[in-house]
């Protein structure tokens, strides 16, 4: 290896002043003309700019095609637009993704269909769960879907069923969806995101027993969290083996936040009432103790999610919950 970086050196050097005196003028061959450039269609350079997107760095993706805005050909505009939607959805600015979407989607060309798609994860996002519903629905009836559109349509619309509170036939419908692809690697981000909604849903389960009320009822709703907690568990290491980091993150957001949840409630939990004062106090720092242990739990919950996002350099506004709830616990440690 050092032979060759000292032979690298040396051709890198340039020739003494006695040596080049040697060379005559017509001995130096004139240098070929630089080829022309070859001009690049407008579709080849959409592409280059969705091959950037792919790539991971969405805004210079966006600003190859801002460039291109004054060049766009009608033939074209369609699919221009949706790229266009598809870059500020993935940089976080749904308001103006619904527009270039709604754009395309009124031009009726190729591409509409795929950004009345993208128009449904723009709503859901915000919260806009009725009209995000109704599209999806109609998505669903649209003639001449394959089997792997069908797919995705099923997968999103369980998911947009599950989020606008139709929990059974949301979670029928994801599930029937994931049967359908269990053991391959095909639609993996919505099925990462659909993994991701059933541990919310087990989650919101276990978040709304109260440890209140009787001894007996307690119990009851405590084993009732502990339940819910480990399936929504099991549906986040499926998750995980999908590779998918924006919903691992977000899974561990939700984890933590239960946990915080649950150790509040065992700090609330009242304490039997045939205690003496003696014994409550002894129970009231077992508890207080337990609560401590559960809010260690959401700690590392937020710590994973924020090594997991700085070993991939991942940047998204879920690391920036990740880091803000771990701050909030470190500072009570």
């Amino acid at each position: 290896m050092l032979v060759l970086l000292a032979a690298l050196a040396l051709a890198e050097t340039p020739p003494p002043a006695a040596a080049a005196a040697l060379v005559s003028a017509s001995d130096v061959a004139a240098p070929d003309a630089a080829p022309a450039p070859v001009e690049r269609t407008f579709a080849e350079r959409v592409e280059e700019a969705i091959t950037v997107r792919r790539g991971g760095d969405v805004e210079a993706a966006r600003a190859l095609l801002v460039a291109l805005e004054p060049l766009v050909p009608a033939a074209e505009l369609t699919n221009y637009l949706y790229q266009r939607g598809i870059c500020e959805e993935l940089a976080y600015r749904p308001e103006s993704a619904l527009a270039f979407y709604d754009r395309a989607i009124e031009l009726a060309g190729p591409n509409a269909l795929d950004a009345r798609f993208r128009r449904v994860l723009v709503l859901e996002e915000l919260g806009m769960y009725a009209p995000a519903l109704e599209e999806v629905r109609a998505i669903d009836r649209a003639r001449g879907l394959s089997a792997d559109d069908a797919i995705t349509v099923s997968l999103q619309r369980g998911i947009t069923e599950l989020a606008s509170g139709k929990r059974r036939v949301g979670i029928k419908r994801i599930q029937a969806a994931l049967d359908l692809t269990e053991g391959g690697d095909t639609h993996r981000y919505l099925r990462a995101k659909a993994r991701f909604h059933l541990a919310r849903a087990l989650l919101d389960e276990a978040d709304a027993l109260p440890l209140t009320g009787d001894e007996k009822r307690i119990v009851r709703n405590l084993e009732g969290r502990a339940t819910r907690i480990k399936a929504a568990e099991q549906q986040i290491i499926a998750l995980a083996a999908l590779r998918e980091p924006e919903w691992v993150l977000q899974s561990l957001v939700s984890f933590g936040d239960s946990y915080v949840r649950l150790a509040d409630a065992l700090a609330k939990a009242p304490a039997p009432k045939r205690l003496t004062d003696p014994q409550e106090e002894i129970y009231r720092a077992e508890l207080v103790k337990k609560a401590g242990n559960v809010r260690t739990k959401a700690y590392h919950a937020f710590d994973q999610g924020v090594a997991v996002a700085t070993r991939l350099a991942w940047e998204s506004p879920v690391v920036t919950v990740l880091q803000e709830r771990r701050a909030v616990l470190q500072a009570e440690r």
